[in-house]
Protein backbone atom coordinates (compact mmCIF):
# COMPACT_ATOMS: atom_id res chain seq x y z
CA UNK A 1 0.00 0.00 0.00
CA UNK A 2 2.70 2.23 0.98
CA UNK A 3 4.28 1.87 -2.37
CA UNK A 4 1.26 2.54 -4.12
CA UNK A 5 0.40 6.06 -2.77
CA UNK A 6 4.33 6.59 -3.41
CA UNK A 7 3.49 5.50 -6.84
CA UNK A 8 0.56 7.47 -6.95
CA UNK A 9 2.48 11.25 -5.38
CA UNK A 10 2.91 14.45 -7.65
CA UNK A 11 6.39 15.15 -7.82
CA UNK A 12 8.77 18.08 -7.74
CA UNK A 13 11.16 18.11 -10.60
CA UNK A 14 13.61 21.08 -10.78
CA UNK A 15 15.35 21.71 -14.41
CA UNK A 16 17.93 23.98 -14.37
CA UNK A 17 17.48 26.48 -17.63
CA UNK A 18 20.76 28.77 -17.83
CA UNK A 19 21.35 26.46 -20.59
CA UNK A 20 18.06 27.98 -22.38
CA UNK A 21 20.21 31.38 -23.84
CA UNK A 22 17.34 33.96 -24.90
CA UNK A 23 18.32 37.31 -27.14
CA UNK A 24 15.87 39.70 -28.50
CA UNK A 25 15.96 40.41 -32.34
CA UNK A 26 12.65 42.36 -33.97
CA UNK A 27 10.85 42.92 -30.72
CA UNK A 28 10.73 38.49 -30.82
CA UNK A 29 12.53 36.69 -27.86
CA UNK A 30 14.44 34.26 -29.32
CA UNK A 31 16.29 31.38 -28.82
CA UNK A 32 20.14 32.46 -28.57
CA UNK A 33 22.49 28.72 -28.64
CA UNK A 34 21.39 26.96 -31.17
CA UNK A 35 20.67 23.09 -30.65
CA UNK A 36 21.14 23.49 -26.67
CA UNK A 37 18.85 25.72 -26.06
CA UNK A 38 16.75 24.47 -28.91
CA UNK A 39 16.32 21.00 -26.62
CA UNK A 40 15.74 22.57 -23.12
CA UNK A 41 13.39 24.92 -24.93
CA UNK A 42 11.48 21.99 -26.78
CA UNK A 43 11.63 19.50 -24.05
CA UNK A 44 10.16 21.61 -21.12
CA UNK A 45 7.56 22.63 -23.88
CA UNK A 46 6.35 19.12 -24.44
CA UNK A 47 7.08 17.81 -21.10
CA UNK A 48 4.31 19.88 -20.30
CA UNK A 49 1.99 18.55 -22.85
CA UNK A 50 2.90 15.06 -21.96
CA UNK A 51 2.36 15.30 -18.56
CA UNK A 52 -0.22 16.87 -16.46
CA UNK A 53 0.35 15.32 -13.48
CA UNK A 54 3.77 16.11 -12.36
CA UNK A 55 4.68 20.25 -10.76
CA UNK A 56 8.18 21.87 -12.88
CA UNK A 57 10.26 24.54 -11.41
CA UNK A 58 12.30 26.37 -14.20
CA UNK A 59 15.47 27.58 -12.08
CA UNK A 60 17.96 30.00 -13.76
CA UNK A 61 20.17 32.67 -12.78
CA UNK A 62 18.10 35.89 -13.71
CA UNK A 63 14.28 36.31 -15.38
CA UNK A 64 13.42 34.01 -17.95
CA UNK A 65 11.72 35.71 -21.05
CA UNK A 66 10.31 32.72 -23.41
CA UNK A 67 6.86 31.82 -23.67
CA UNK A 68 7.51 28.45 -21.55
CA UNK A 69 8.21 30.58 -18.25
CA UNK A 70 4.68 32.33 -19.12
CA UNK A 71 3.09 28.78 -19.01
CA UNK A 72 0.57 28.02 -16.32
CA UNK A 73 2.18 24.83 -15.65
CA UNK A 74 5.34 26.32 -14.43
CA UNK A 75 6.87 27.37 -11.14
CA UNK A 76 9.35 30.09 -11.62
CA UNK A 77 12.70 30.92 -9.78
CA UNK A 78 14.84 33.43 -10.82
CA UNK A 79 18.13 33.53 -8.58
CA UNK A 80 19.62 36.66 -8.43
CA UNK A 81 22.20 37.12 -10.90
CA UNK A 82 26.00 38.49 -10.35
CA UNK A 83 29.65 36.94 -10.70
CA UNK A 84 29.45 36.09 -6.89
CA UNK A 85 25.67 33.73 -7.22
CA UNK A 86 27.18 32.46 -10.39
CA UNK A 87 30.05 31.31 -9.37
CA UNK A 88 28.45 29.79 -6.13
CA UNK A 89 26.16 27.92 -8.60
CA UNK A 90 28.94 25.96 -9.92
CA UNK A 91 29.08 24.42 -6.70
CA UNK A 92 25.24 23.47 -6.61
CA UNK A 93 25.37 26.10 -3.36
CA UNK A 94 21.54 28.27 -4.50
CA UNK A 95 20.37 24.82 -5.66
CA UNK A 96 20.94 22.69 -2.76
CA UNK A 97 18.99 25.66 -0.75
CA UNK A 98 16.44 25.42 -3.09
CA UNK A 99 15.99 21.56 -3.26
CA UNK A 100 15.45 21.78 0.43
CA UNK A 101 13.16 24.42 0.61
CA UNK A 102 11.09 23.60 -2.00
CA UNK A 103 10.71 20.24 -1.28
CA UNK A 104 12.10 19.26 -4.72
CA UNK A 105 12.02 15.06 -5.68
CA UNK A 106 14.84 15.47 -8.61
CA UNK A 107 16.70 18.29 -10.08
CA UNK A 108 17.69 18.04 -13.75
CA UNK A 109 20.52 19.41 -15.37
CA UNK A 110 20.06 19.95 -18.90
CA UNK A 111 23.20 21.30 -19.99
CA UNK A 112 26.21 19.28 -20.34
CA UNK A 113 26.19 17.80 -16.25
CA UNK A 114 25.74 19.46 -12.35
CA UNK A 115 25.25 18.25 -9.60
CA UNK A 116 28.42 17.54 -8.09
CA UNK A 117 28.36 19.06 -4.83
CA UNK A 118 24.66 18.76 -4.12
CA UNK A 119 24.01 16.29 -0.76
CA UNK A 120 24.28 12.64 -2.22
CA UNK A 121 20.68 11.97 -0.93
CA UNK A 122 19.12 14.44 -3.85
CA UNK A 123 17.81 12.68 -6.86
CA UNK A 124 19.42 14.15 -10.30
CA UNK A 125 19.77 13.72 -13.85
CA UNK A 126 22.48 15.68 -16.59
CA UNK A 127 22.08 15.84 -20.32
CA UNK A 128 25.57 15.38 -21.81
CA UNK A 129 25.41 16.51 -24.92
CA UNK A 130 28.94 16.06 -25.92
CA UNK A 131 32.33 15.82 -24.77
CA UNK A 132 34.09 17.76 -26.95
CA UNK A 133 35.98 20.17 -24.41
CA UNK A 134 38.37 17.13 -23.67
CA UNK A 135 37.96 15.50 -27.11
CA UNK A 136 38.84 18.15 -28.95
CA UNK A 137 39.93 21.55 -26.33
CA UNK A 138 41.86 23.56 -29.06
CA UNK A 139 38.36 24.20 -30.02
CA UNK A 140 36.68 25.42 -27.17
CA UNK A 141 37.32 28.34 -24.61
CA UNK A 142 40.16 27.48 -21.97
CA UNK A 143 37.32 28.41 -19.16
CA UNK A 144 34.72 25.70 -20.94
CA UNK A 145 37.41 23.09 -21.19
CA UNK A 146 38.87 23.52 -17.51
CA UNK A 147 35.34 23.03 -16.20
CA UNK A 148 35.16 19.97 -18.14
CA UNK A 149 38.33 18.72 -16.92
CA UNK A 150 37.32 19.89 -13.07
CA UNK A 151 33.57 18.78 -12.70
CA UNK A 152 32.31 16.49 -15.54
CA UNK A 153 33.75 13.23 -14.10
CA UNK A 154 32.62 13.80 -10.55
CA UNK A 155 29.24 15.50 -11.37
CA UNK A 156 28.44 12.87 -13.87
CA UNK A 157 29.54 10.17 -11.53
CA UNK A 158 27.11 11.28 -9.24
CA UNK A 159 23.92 11.57 -11.52
CA UNK A 160 21.21 8.91 -11.27
CA UNK A 161 21.18 9.06 -14.70
CA UNK A 162 22.85 10.59 -17.82
CA UNK A 163 20.29 11.17 -20.78
CA UNK A 164 22.68 10.82 -24.40
CA UNK A 165 21.52 11.84 -27.95
CA UNK A 166 23.61 8.66 -29.51
CA UNK A 167 25.49 5.78 -29.29
CA UNK A 168 28.66 7.64 -30.03
CA UNK A 169 28.40 10.13 -27.04
CA UNK A 170 27.67 6.93 -24.72
CA UNK A 171 30.70 5.61 -26.56
CA UNK A 172 33.05 8.15 -25.70
CA UNK A 173 31.29 8.32 -21.75
CA UNK A 174 32.65 4.63 -20.95
CA UNK A 175 35.58 4.76 -22.68
CA UNK A 176 36.74 7.22 -20.50
CA UNK A 177 35.32 5.81 -17.30
CA UNK A 178 32.94 8.80 -16.61
CA UNK A 179 29.51 7.32 -16.05
CA UNK A 180 28.28 3.97 -15.23
CA UNK A 181 26.70 2.14 -18.46
CA UNK A 182 23.30 1.44 -16.93
CA UNK A 183 23.20 5.31 -15.94
CA UNK A 184 23.16 6.43 -19.55
CA UNK A 185 20.07 6.81 -21.13
CA UNK A 186 20.31 7.53 -24.99
CA UNK A 187 17.41 9.60 -25.75
CA UNK A 188 16.92 11.33 -29.36
CA UNK A 189 16.17 14.63 -29.99
CA UNK A 190 13.41 15.40 -31.85
CA UNK A 191 11.82 17.57 -34.73
CA UNK A 192 10.12 21.25 -34.36
CA UNK A 193 6.93 19.99 -36.16
CA UNK A 194 6.85 23.65 -37.99
CA UNK A 195 9.38 22.73 -40.24
CA UNK A 196 8.42 21.46 -43.66
CA UNK A 197 8.55 21.33 -47.31
CA UNK A 198 7.31 23.41 -50.03
CA UNK A 199 7.48 27.12 -48.15
CA UNK A 200 7.95 29.43 -50.78
CA UNK A 201 6.89 33.14 -50.55
CA UNK A 202 7.44 36.05 -52.53
CA UNK A 203 8.21 38.50 -49.46
CA UNK A 204 11.27 35.78 -48.94
CA UNK A 205 12.90 36.74 -52.58
CA UNK A 206 12.88 40.11 -51.95
CA UNK A 207 13.84 39.83 -48.17
CA UNK A 208 17.03 37.65 -48.76
CA UNK A 209 18.05 38.05 -52.95
CA UNK A 210 19.26 34.41 -53.28
CA UNK A 211 18.01 34.09 -56.70
CA UNK A 212 20.91 31.28 -57.85
CA UNK A 213 21.17 27.52 -56.43
CA UNK A 214 22.68 27.56 -53.31
CA UNK A 215 24.07 25.31 -50.98
CA UNK A 216 22.59 25.87 -47.16
CA UNK A 217 24.41 25.72 -43.94
CA UNK A 218 23.28 26.32 -40.06
CA UNK A 219 24.72 26.50 -37.07
CA UNK A 220 26.79 28.59 -34.52
CA UNK A 221 29.99 30.12 -36.25
CA UNK A 222 33.00 28.60 -34.64
CA UNK A 223 35.52 26.27 -34.87
CA UNK A 224 34.05 22.84 -34.49
CA UNK A 225 31.24 23.56 -37.31
CA UNK A 226 34.37 23.75 -39.79
CA UNK A 227 33.02 26.29 -41.98
CA UNK A 228 36.13 27.07 -43.94
CA UNK A 229 35.45 23.45 -45.59
CA UNK A 230 32.50 25.09 -47.32
CA UNK A 231 34.26 27.94 -49.08
CA UNK A 232 36.89 25.43 -50.06
CA UNK A 233 33.94 23.73 -51.86
CA UNK A 234 32.41 26.71 -53.32
CA UNK A 235 35.91 27.93 -54.52
CA UNK A 236 36.37 24.37 -56.62
CA UNK A 237 32.62 24.35 -57.65
CA UNK A 238 33.04 28.25 -59.12
CA UNK A 239 36.17 26.68 -60.62
CA UNK A 240 34.28 23.68 -62.10
CA UNK A 241 31.90 26.41 -63.75
CA UNK A 242 28.94 25.63 -61.37
CA UNK A 243 26.92 28.95 -60.52
CA UNK A 244 26.02 28.07 -57.08
CA UNK A 245 26.02 30.33 -54.01
CA UNK A 246 26.73 29.64 -50.55
CA UNK A 247 24.40 30.59 -47.41
CA UNK A 248 25.84 30.40 -43.70
CA UNK A 249 22.99 30.95 -40.64
CA UNK A 250 23.79 31.27 -37.81
CA UNK A 251 25.50 33.57 -34.70
CA UNK A 252 29.10 34.23 -34.07
CA UNK A 253 30.77 32.25 -31.31
CA UNK A 254 33.96 31.73 -30.08
CA UNK A 255 36.88 32.79 -32.53
CA UNK A 256 34.61 33.17 -35.35
CA UNK A 257 36.10 34.52 -38.34
CA UNK A 258 34.94 35.16 -41.71
CA UNK A 259 36.84 33.44 -44.28
CA UNK A 260 36.11 35.79 -46.65
CA UNK A 261 38.66 37.87 -44.65
CA UNK A 262 41.43 35.06 -46.54
CA UNK A 263 43.08 35.94 -49.94
CA UNK A 264 42.28 32.69 -51.59
CA UNK A 265 37.95 33.47 -50.73
CA UNK A 266 37.77 37.24 -51.41
CA UNK A 267 36.95 36.74 -54.86
CA UNK A 268 33.45 34.36 -53.40
CA UNK A 269 32.12 37.40 -51.30
CA UNK A 270 29.74 38.25 -54.23
CA UNK A 271 28.48 34.35 -54.22
CA UNK A 272 28.13 34.07 -50.21
CA UNK A 273 25.66 35.51 -47.26
CA UNK A 274 26.07 35.05 -43.65
CA UNK A 275 23.05 35.79 -42.16
CA UNK A 276 23.03 35.62 -38.13
CA UNK A 277 19.51 36.95 -37.07
CA UNK A 278 17.02 34.48 -39.67
CA UNK A 279 12.85 34.07 -37.78
CA UNK A 280 12.13 30.59 -37.53
CA UNK A 281 9.34 30.88 -40.74
CA UNK A 282 12.28 32.36 -42.97
CA UNK A 283 14.73 29.39 -41.75
CA UNK A 284 12.12 26.52 -43.00
CA UNK A 285 11.96 28.62 -46.10
CA UNK A 286 15.87 28.58 -46.65
CA UNK A 287 16.03 25.02 -45.65
CA UNK A 288 13.12 24.44 -48.56
CA UNK A 289 14.87 26.29 -51.18
CA UNK A 290 18.03 24.86 -50.86
CA UNK A 291 19.95 22.70 -53.72
CA UNK A 292 21.70 21.04 -50.93
CA UNK A 293 22.29 21.69 -47.34
CA UNK A 294 25.96 20.89 -46.02
CA UNK A 295 26.90 19.51 -42.99
CA UNK A 296 30.89 19.78 -42.29
CA UNK A 297 31.08 19.57 -38.75
CA UNK A 298 34.18 17.74 -36.93
CA UNK A 299 32.53 16.34 -34.13
CA UNK A 300 28.79 16.63 -32.85
CA UNK A 301 26.34 15.02 -29.97
CA UNK A 302 23.70 14.59 -32.25
CA UNK A 303 23.68 17.25 -35.17
CA UNK A 304 20.34 18.37 -35.20
CA UNK A 305 20.61 20.79 -38.15
CA UNK A 306 20.28 17.32 -40.60
CA UNK A 307 17.00 16.50 -39.45
CA UNK A 308 15.76 19.75 -39.81
CA UNK A 309 17.16 20.27 -43.51
CA UNK A 310 15.47 16.76 -44.36
CA UNK A 311 11.81 17.36 -42.31
CA UNK A 312 12.17 20.49 -45.15
CA UNK A 313 13.08 18.54 -48.24
CA UNK A 314 16.55 19.54 -48.75
CA UNK A 315 19.23 16.72 -49.82
CA UNK A 316 22.15 16.50 -47.55
CA UNK A 317 25.61 16.28 -47.44
CA UNK A 318 27.23 15.08 -43.86
CA UNK A 319 30.31 14.74 -42.16
CA UNK A 320 30.92 11.41 -41.73
CA UNK A 321 32.48 11.90 -38.33
CA UNK A 322 30.89 11.37 -34.71
CA UNK A 323 27.15 10.78 -34.38
CA UNK A 324 26.25 12.23 -37.67
CA UNK A 325 25.39 9.17 -39.26
CA UNK A 326 23.60 8.20 -36.36
CA UNK A 327 21.15 11.14 -37.33
CA UNK A 328 21.14 10.97 -41.05
CA UNK A 329 21.16 7.59 -41.31
CA UNK A 330 20.90 5.85 -45.27
CA UNK A 331 19.50 9.42 -46.46
CA UNK A 332 22.14 11.49 -46.45
CA UNK A 333 25.61 11.50 -48.35
CA UNK A 334 28.75 11.51 -46.27
CA UNK A 335 32.47 12.46 -46.86
CA UNK A 336 35.50 13.23 -44.30
CA UNK A 337 34.94 16.68 -42.58
CA UNK A 338 38.97 17.23 -43.35
CA UNK A 339 38.93 16.15 -47.20
CA UNK A 340 37.47 19.28 -49.58
CA UNK A 341 37.98 17.05 -52.43
CA UNK A 342 35.60 14.80 -51.04
CA UNK A 343 32.88 17.15 -49.69
CA UNK A 344 32.88 18.79 -53.25
CA UNK A 345 32.44 15.35 -55.17
CA UNK A 346 29.51 14.49 -52.79
CA UNK A 347 27.80 18.18 -53.62
CA UNK A 348 28.25 17.73 -57.02
CA UNK A 349 26.84 14.57 -57.04
CA UNK A 350 23.09 15.93 -55.47
CA UNK A 351 23.77 19.28 -58.26
CA UNK A 352 24.17 17.59 -61.10
CA UNK A 353 21.77 14.66 -60.79
CA UNK A 354 17.86 15.51 -60.54
CA UNK A 355 16.98 12.35 -59.88
CA UNK A 356 19.30 11.39 -56.56
CA UNK A 357 18.39 14.92 -55.75
CA UNK A 358 14.82 13.76 -55.34
CA UNK A 359 15.26 10.51 -54.12
CA UNK A 360 17.58 12.14 -50.89
CA UNK A 361 14.80 14.70 -50.24
CA UNK A 362 11.96 11.92 -50.00
CA UNK A 363 14.24 9.45 -48.16
CA UNK A 364 14.79 12.57 -46.04
CA UNK A 365 11.01 13.15 -44.94
CA UNK A 366 10.25 10.10 -43.77
CA UNK A 367 13.81 9.99 -41.73
CA UNK A 368 12.86 12.89 -39.95
CA UNK A 369 9.50 11.58 -39.22
CA UNK A 370 10.86 8.76 -37.08
CA UNK A 371 11.97 12.01 -34.24
CA UNK A 372 9.75 14.02 -32.44
CA UNK A 373 9.94 16.11 -29.81
CA UNK A 374 6.59 14.46 -28.44
CA UNK A 375 9.02 11.18 -28.06
CA UNK A 376 12.00 13.03 -26.52
CA UNK A 377 9.61 14.12 -23.55
CA UNK A 378 8.26 10.74 -23.02
CA UNK A 379 11.18 9.13 -22.68
CA UNK A 380 12.66 11.86 -20.38
CA UNK A 381 9.81 11.42 -18.45
CA UNK A 382 10.22 7.94 -18.02
CA UNK A 383 13.48 8.60 -17.05
CA UNK A 384 12.58 10.86 -14.22
CA UNK A 385 9.38 8.34 -13.12
CA UNK A 386 12.33 5.62 -12.88
CA UNK A 387 14.90 7.66 -10.77
CA UNK A 388 11.85 9.19 -7.97
CA UNK A 389 10.90 5.11 -7.60
CA UNK A 390 7.67 6.10 -9.67
CA UNK A 391 5.57 3.32 -11.98
CA UNK A 392 4.21 4.85 -14.70
CA UNK A 393 1.21 2.07 -15.16
CA UNK A 394 0.46 3.03 -11.13
CA UNK A 395 -0.08 6.32 -11.95
CA UNK A 396 -2.10 5.58 -14.90
CA UNK A 397 -4.40 2.93 -13.04
CA UNK A 398 -5.14 5.48 -10.80
CA UNK A 399 -6.09 8.03 -12.98
CA UNK A 400 -2.89 10.23 -13.37
CA UNK A 401 -0.89 8.93 -15.88
CA UNK A 402 -0.12 11.13 -18.92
Amino acid sequence: MAGATRAARRLKIGIITDGLMERVAGGEVRIANGGVGVYIYQLIKHLFRVDPVNEYYLIRFGPGLLDVYRDPRTHNVFLRSSKITRTLGLVDFPYARLVRNLGLDLVHYPNQFGGAFLPRSIKRVATLHDLTPLLFPQLHPWLRVTGFRVLARPSLLRCDRIIVYSANTRRDLLSRDMAAQNAIVNIPLGVNPGLAPGVYTDAFVRRYQVPRPFILTVGVLEPRKNHIILFEVLRRLHERGEAVDLVVIGREGWRWTSPLARPEFRRLAPSVRILADVPDADLAEFYSRAAVFAYPSLYEGFGLPVLEAMACGAPVVSSSASSLPEAGGDAALYADPRDAESFTAQVIRVLGDRELSRRMSAAGLRRARQFSWKRTAEETLAVYLSVCGADPAARSRNGDGP
